[in-house]
């Protein structure tokens, strides 16, 4: 029997919340959003800045939407980097922190230079790669992954190094395999820090987009900006540096939903 409040109403539909967990997490981003705009208008009226130093969000607005167009084709660059970048840093670098993980000389021969390479600064980098692939699609691609691969590498090894020791011995213990011991224990174990170091490349994507556009393109929104900053067109800067803030956070959003699932049964998503 379903059971019911004084009222007659099942107590199920009683306690159903008014709005969705999905919903609510619209209206808080909405509200962040709304309160960095009212911060900045309320700069611009109490120091009253030139133009040319900090434009009134209402002209960026206006901006974005006149030169949508410019915005448009030159972003269709942008984001072919971005999303080419990050595919290559997730299937280079989750693999290679499984070898490093599974093959011990990996580890001692290979992780090394790659702590070594992360720590040059890719600016440094980018000229090389212009001289060693050319002129265009491909370096910036590679400069992107680059940057955004080694938080991939780190949290799949630390995520797969964590494991209980308790549990590798039980597993010794009762004679497992080591492909199923990575398969079922030492890999979902780590799928947490594995997601978790994905979200923080995808922000890493978006800055080695820039950068490499800044080196090495004739296209982009890196490359707008170079020309803008060049002519003092503060505006349309403005509106690059938010239109690439937006696509960092819906790229980390959709990070997020797809962790979800992936990683439903661990304690940071039931907590929510």
């Amino acid at each position: 029997m379903v059971e019911t409040s004084i009222s007659g109403a099942p107590s199920a539909a009683r306690a159903a919340p008014l709005i969705s967990e999905g919903s609510r997490d619209v209206l808080w981003v909405l509200a962040s959003a709304a309160l960095a705009i009212a911060l900045w208008q309320g700069s611009i009226v109490v120091f009253r800045p030139p133009a040319y130093i900090l434009p009134a969000p209402w002209d960026v607005l206006v901006r974005t939407w006149t030169d949508r167009g410019l915005l448009l084709s030159h972003g269709v660059s942008t984001m072919g980097e971005i999303l080419v970048g990050l595919f290559l840093s997730i299937i280079v670098g989750i693999p290679l922190g499984i070898s490093i993980v599974a093959i011990p000389i990996v580890q001692r021969l290979v992780y090394p230079i790659v702590i070594a390479f992360n720590a040059i600064p890719k600016v440094a980098l980018a000229p090389l790669f212009v001289v060693w692939f050319g002129y265009g699609f491909l370096p910036r691609v590679l400069i992107t992954s680059s940057i955004a691969f080694f938080p991939i590498l780190v949290a799949t090894v630390s995520g797969l190094m964590a494991i209980e020791p308790d549990l590798l011995r039980l597993a010794a213990v009762m004679r497992a395999k080591k492909s199923r011991i990575f398969l079922h224990m030492r890999l979902p174990q780590a799928m947490p820090s594995i997601t978790a170091g994905v979200k923080i490349a995808t922000s890493l994507a978006v800055i080695g987009g820039i950068i490499g556009e800044f080196v090495a393109s004739d296209r982009g929104w890196g490359f707008l900006l170079v020309q803008a900053s060049g002519s003092l067109d503060t505006t349309i800067m403005f509106s690059i540096v938010i239109i690439l803030a937006v696509v960092a956070s819906l790229l980390f959003w959709l990070i997020a939903i797809a962790e979800k699932y992936l990683v439903s049964w661990h304690a940071s998503q039931r907590t929510r």
